[in-house]
């Protein structure tokens, strides 16, 4: 049972992988040459919506002390719809993550985003809620294609219950 599992789950992800990789190729395909030669210049008008490349670093919330550092991917869409993935748990034990942001300064946003998580065995072991303030171009001599975030994490069980909070940093760069 366990092996008509395990073969029913990689032939699915073989078979996305494929779907995924051929839409690439189509998409890539289309770009025109001069498009090519040169990426594209930074449009602060943008604000945050696009795909970023993260390292959110887990903190110790007394101290500030760095826990452990993980590498991630955020989608902020048009119209304040967000989604996420990363390194941070491995995609055994967390699915991606879905939410919400919006615009609370001239380069200032806040989003909160939600995640399942899972056991080893693969059964559902709850939620974490991640909560972040975002400044664009903070830090970076405003550059529009960074950000950095404050974020507040927390951690709940099957029944929605409060197992536990933690904190964390990040910094971002806009994938292009």
């Amino acid at each position: 049972m366990k092996n008509k599992h395990t073969q029913l789950v990689a032939g699915t992800l073989l078979a996305l992988m494929m779907v995924l990789g051929m839409t690439q190729i189509f998409v890539s395909g289309k770009q025109k040459e001069s498009d090519a030669a040169a990426p594209p210049a930074a449009d602060p008008s943008r604000g945050l919506e696009g795909v970023w490349r993260t390292t959110v670093t887990q903190r110790n919330c007394q101290t500030g002390g760095v826990i452990r550092t993980a590498q991630g991917i955020v989608a902020y869409h048009e119209g304040g719809t967000m989604s996420e993935t990363s390194n941070a748990l491995g995609p055994a034990f967390r699915s991606p993550g879905y939410g919400v942001w919006e615009k609370i300064g001239p380069s200032t946003y806040t989003a909160s985003f939600i995640f399942q998580r899972y056991n080893p065995d693969g059964a559902f072991a709850g939620t974490q809620v991640i909560t972040s303030t975002i400044e664009v171009g903070g830090g970076r001599n405003g550059d529009p294609n960074t950000y950095e975030t404050t974020t507040s994490i927390q951690i709940y069980d099957v029944n929605n219950n409060l197992l536990g909070t933690g904190c964390a940093t990040a910094t971002a760069t806009r994938f292009e």
